[in-house]
């Protein structure tokens, strides 16, 4: 009986650590509470607007909602905004998308209406980073799995918004995790009861996430008809971040509030785009209010690797700007986050090997809206 409650014992903690999420950048992540998500964008079928169209985001841009969006590859390497590989159901075309060019992607209408299959960097350029960005990445071929992580990644590099990528692919996330770091990235996950034994299988593990060993999410974006599953409820006890997918009335976003910390909607108006932000019982302010502080660092900062080290822990905490090495053997940075991030950063960066900080001389400057990484710049 005494090994048995071992082996139980020891099964649970190996559950726990295959499931843990990445929670070290959850401030970032707030951001995504701040508004609630349309669910391919405030489409409505009805009025001719159909899903993942330019006229959807449009519109979901125009009322103040965040955008979730899907994205697939086309034969040549093209990045479609589309949901389904297979265009039966919304264009009641017999062709996949992955077997077709942008060119002949670009002549399907949707559902009818004179609205076409936009590209990834048509989307981009509209929306022009005045509402948040959830980019789910379809990929269910590995074959093309790294181009279409480098071809997102591509252009989530030039441009200026707040946006993650989300997948049911732990592979892809992985991709991100190693290449990519700085990407907010999430889990996509069900309560997967279909398909064969194979299918079975993967489901069963990314109905659990135990690939998030692999993966280490920011978030896990969970269906909120399963929310209530131990497996969902045991990520949320490590401090994961939930997404709820997908609300589709007043009442089950009401439910859905108990479990999730923001929420991806569809076929109703949630009311105020805009979510209340925690205010704190101090001063008032936010407690996710960011800051941005110009530093000047003096000590042993240059030659032992303070740069490259200062952008690994921004990453984790979820800090942006920049860093650079100045001729007088001092480093110069700019830090932009909330008061306690940017200290951990510095408290951190300070108990490195070989780096010593003697000196730090701070000033506040003006926050940039549009800063969502934190880079190494070449020294002046």
């Amino acid at each position: 009986m005494q090994i048995l409650i071992y082996v139980l014992f020891v099964l649970l903690v190996l559950w726990l650590i295959a499931i843990r999420p990445e929670n070290g950048r959850r401030e970032r992540m707030r951001a995504f509470s701040k508004t609630y998500i349309a669910h391919r964008g405030l489409h409505d079928k009805e009025a001719g607007i159909p899903e993942n169209s330019l006229a959807a985001f449009k519109r979901a841009v125009e009322a103040g909602y965040g955008i979730e969006l899907d994205v697939r590859l086309t034969r040549d390497g093209q990045l479609a905004v589309v949901h389904d590989d297979k265009l039966k159901r919304v264009a009641g075309l017999d062709k996949r998308v992955t077997q077709m060019t942008m060119s002949e992607v670009r002549e399907v209408h949707l559902w009818g209406t004179e609205e076409q299959i936009p590209t990834f960097q048509e989307v981009l350029k509209m929306v022009d980073g005045r509402v948040p960005l959830v980019v789910e990445i379809k990929c269910e071929d590995r074959h093309y799995l790294k181009e279409i992580c480098e071809n997102t990644a591509f252009w989530l590099d030039n441009y200026r918004g707040l946006t993650c990528v989300e997948s049911f692919h732990p592979l892809v996330l992985n991709w991100f995790r190693r290449h990519h770091p700085q990407t907010l990235r999430g889990q996509l996950s069900d309560r997967f009861r279909k398909g064969g034994p194979f299918k079975a299988l993967g489901g069963f593990f990314l109905s659990l996430c135990l690939c998030n060993f692999l993966t280490r999410p920011d978030f896990i974006a969970y269906n909120i008809h399963y929310a209530t599953l131990l497996r969902y409820q045991m990520i949320r006890f490590l401090h994961g971040f939930g997404v709820g997918w997908t609300v589709r009335s007043k009442e089950e976003l009401q439910g859905a509030k108990r479990d999730f910390e923001a929420f991806i909607f569809e076929d109703f108006l949630p009311g105020k785009p805009k979510l209340e932000e925690e205010r704190s019982e101090g001063d008032g302010k936010a407690m996710t209010d960011p800051i941005r502080l110009h530093l000047l660092v003096s000590g042993e900062v240059q030659g032992v690797g303070f740069r490259y080290r200062a952008c690994r822990i921004a990453q984790d905490l979820g800090v942006t700007g920049w860093v650079r090495n100045l001729y007088d053997l001092r480093v110069e940075m700019e830090v932009q986050g909330t008061r306690l991030m940017i200290d951990q950063m510095m408290d951190r960066l300070g108990n490195e090997r070989f780096i010593r900080i003697t000196d730090i001389e701070e000033s506040e400057i003006p926050v940039d809206p549009h800063d969502y990484e934190f880079k190494v710049r070449d020294g002046i």
